[in-house]
């Protein structure tokens, strides 16, 4: 009889234990998911934020660049894509660390802010500029480039609106493509005659893009790559190779 007390005793107990292990989980995973929802709202508050400070009447093409030089130098251009969450301020920093967890009023922010590859030599001018931005789950930064692996999602939205202080342009999607890190697609500040690297660059595009829309790309044209990670494997990265219209010319 005594045995038996004791081993009910030992069950009792290593239920307890059990119990209070699964009750922690709970709190250390019910923490993360608190922590995680808190930095995305963080994040997105910011951009909000920028956004009104932008755009105060809603988007409509124009962009106070003033107002956003005096909260960071570092702009560059607004990148906007409609039916998207990409309504966001691009800069270029002098390297391609400092903006992959700090927003653009230099705060901390989960989803950093939208990049040119720092060792652009003439952003949007040169043959080809490359984006980057964060794939972050909730869609926020470039998390909706993923809809871009429909290609039907891409004939349906073919452009994106890329504002400049000089200037306003489309970008009309030529490509998409799923292509690891060390991918020729991030080639850049060609010579502008370097007709042959160039041409080179538009077919190694073309062979390994997932798909090509009607879209030309010329050795003549401006391109915007815009890049974020894929997790599809390791290093993989989802690419979207852009051509450059002067807003007029649409």
């Amino acid at each position: 009889m005594a045995g038996k007390k004791k081993r009910g005793g030992v069950r009792r107990m290593a239920g307890n234990i059990i119990m209070i292990c699964l009750a922690g989980i709970v709190v250390v995973s019910g923490w993360r998911v608190y922590k995680i929802l808190r930095d995305y709202k963080t994040t997105n508050d910011i951009y909000k934020r920028i956004a009104e400070l932008a755009q105060p009447q809603g988007w409509n093409g124009d962009v106070d660049f003033d107002a956003l030089r005096e909260v960071n130098p570092d702009i560059a251009a607004w990148l906007y894509y409609e039916s998207t969450n990409i309504n966001y301020p691009v800069v270029k920093g002098e390297d391609n660390d400092y903006y992959l967890q700090v927003g653009f009023d230099n705060t901390w922010a989960l989803g950093g802010t939208l990049f040119i590859d720092c060792i652009t030599e003439r952003p949007f001018e040169q043959f080809n500029t490359i984006i980057y931005g964060h794939h972050m789950k909730d869609g926020s930064m470039f998390g909706d480039i993923k809809k871009l692996k429909d290609p039907e999602y891409a004939k349906e939205h073919p452009q994106l609106d890329l504002i400049t202080p000089d200037a306003k342009h489309h970008l009309r999607i030529c490509a998409f493509l799923n292509q690891p890190s060390d991918s020729i697609v991030y080639n850049t500040n060609y010579d502008d005659e370097d007709t042959e690297g160039k041409q080179k660059y538009i077919d190694d595009v073309r062979a390994t893009a997932d798909y090509l829309t009607d879209e030309p790309m010329t050795v003549d044209d401006r391109l915007v790559i815009l890049s974020t990670c894929a997790y599809e494997y390791q290093n993989a990265r989802y690419v979207v190779v852009c051509r450059m219209i002067p807003w007029k010319e649409s």
